[in-house]
């Protein structure tokens, strides 16, 4: 039992420089979440939310993260002498690979959002700042 402890205790020595794109992850897969359901409660009712689909986010998330902690170590023991050599940060395939899984989730965010409100919020956005900008520049006439 005490070998067990300090295997447990090395593993997760190992991945703690990456901790924080793992919980970047796992909480971009958990709003993700979050915006389906409602969605899915908004349009077509609570019957509409089912067991065995929200089972899937076990599967997405353990899949996503697992993928994150193997490409760290292939990173780490392999890759991270040249990448610092060429370009100067550690674990760039991991950071990647985290913002674009982050990418996929902020993706299916937008389409549910945009599904459950029926706006376009690249529309709503480029009109916000077309907004900003005019008044940047009443501010600057005033003064």
């Amino acid at each position: 039992m005490k070998y067990i402890n300090y295997i447990a205790a090395s593993l997760i020595l190992l991945f703690v420089p990456i901790y924080g794109l793992l919980i970047a992850v796992g909480a971009a897969i958990v709003l993700d979440t979050f915006t389906g359901i409602f969605k899915s409660v908004k349009l077509r009712g609570w019957s509409s939310v089912r067991s065995r689909i929200l089972s899937n986010i076990i599967s997405k998330m353990a899949l996503y993260e697992i993928c994150i902690l193997f490409l760290f170590v292939i990173d780490k023991f392999v890759l991270n002498e040249f990448i610092v050599r060429w370009f100067g940060f550690d674990f760039m395939f991991t950071k990647i690979c985290a913002i674009l899984l982050i990418f996929i989730e902020l993706v299916s965010i937008k389409e549910n959002i945009e599904e459950t409100f029926n706006v376009d919020i690249w529309k709503l956005l480029k009109k916000a700042f077309l907004r900003a900008k005019e008044i940047k520049t009443n501010v600057n006439d005033i003064a």
